[in-house]
């Protein structure tokens, strides 16, 4: 059981455009950033959800600190005791959402000001039912690298789901904001650990009726050497029930040459990230990692990769063909891409 506290009483009254989920876990050193990114948004119609997540810090005494020297109505906090894991308060957080729109927040990472009005905008003028930004990748030294993984523009229907699926936008959740109804009968899986907001984005896609992206870096993403991205090696046995899940969810796009060829390049990203972080992390384990990658990833998927994103299927051949050759190209797109 969780325990809410709020100062919120005529705010619950109103609708809020937006819905912000923020689970925090053992972020007491970051988390009033956070907030304080959330509350200078110049569009200021918004609930910000604070799911903590049992965390072992004092991270819940920071924030109710904060609070009752920053009371604010559109916070509402969850203090859930025992520590669920960041899909399970994510979707507690859904569950809660009243928004018409919903998005999220990492408790270590912080919005541009002009996050919720400008992703609004480009929605509103597109009539889209998901707006996509760019976003920084910021690292604990200091360093920046500013992506903008998506075509500015409209894509609608089938368009959107495929080209997620070819890696032409990113899995990430913090940078983009949803219609509300995406989520109907939509939830994160709570035994996927890695790329578990990937599942979602897809699912939520295959819905959207239109998708708008635009250019501007509004969200900066905290990444650590040793975070869940590369710092932790996935089991590959989690890597194959997320290809599962993704499959389940792409239906009867599958049935057509172009969707079967993106899904090719998805599950060809899925075990070639794996592979990757198994060749960073190093360790006993590593080798065996790599060689499971490789017999996950057919060469009929290669084939069907390059055909649909030649580097990724390039990268996949290199993986099959000479894992050395592959550790030092493809770890030079992690690195560009990734600043690692």
């Amino acid at each position: 059981m969780s325990s809410e506290s709020s100062t919120m009483t005529e705010s619950f009254m109103t609708i809020p455009r937006t819905s912000i989920i923020m689970p925090v876990y053992n972020t007491a050193d970051t988390v009033v950033r956070a907030i304080d990114s959330v509350l200078a948004q110049t569009d200021p119609d918004f609930e910000l959800l604070i799911m903590i997540d049992g965390s072992p810090d004092n991270a819940a005494q920071v924030i109710n600190d904060y609070l009752t020297q920053h009371p604010d109505q559109r916070i509402r906090v969850f203090d859930n005791p025992n520590n669920q894991g960041v899909s399970a308060v994510r979707n507690q957080g859904i569950d809660t959402a009243r928004g018409d729109w919903i998005t999220f927040i990492d408790s270590d990472d912080e919005y541009h000001p002009e996050f919720l009005e400008k992703l609004h905008e480009a929605a509103r003028t597109h009539d889209a039912d998901i707006a996509v930004c760019g976003h920084t990748i910021r690292h604990s030294d200091g360093t920046e690298v500013h992506r903008a993984k998506v075509t500015p523009g409209v894509h609608e229907g089938e368009d959107i789901a495929i080209e997620f699926l070819e890696d032409r936008y990113t899995g990430f959740m913090c940078d983009k904001i949803f219609r509300s109804q995406l989520f109907d009968g939509v939830r994160f899986a709570e035994d996927i650990h890695r790329a578990e907001d990937a599942l979602v984005v897809f699912a939520c896609c295959m819905k959207a009726k239109r998708l708008v992206g635009i250019t501007d870096h509004l969200y900066t993403y905290r990444m650590e050497q040793g975070g869940l991205t590369w710092g932790r090696i996935t089991p590959v046995e989690e890597s194959i029930r997320h290809t599962d899940y993704m499959r389940r969810v792409a239906g009867d796009l599958l049935k057509t040459p172009r969707g079967k060829n993106a899904f090719a390049a998805s599950t060809s990203v899925t075990f070639l990230n794996n592979a990757q972080q198994a060749l960073l992390a190093g360790g006993s384990d590593a080798p065996r990692i790599i060689a499971a990658c490789r017999k996950q990833l057919s060469w009929g998927q290669v084939f069907a990769t390059l055909r649909s994103r030649p580097l990724m299927g390039a990268a996949g051949a290199l993986l099959k063909f000479s894992p050395k050759l592959y550790r030092v190209l493809y770890g030079a797109y992690v690195k560009r891409n990734y600043g690692l």
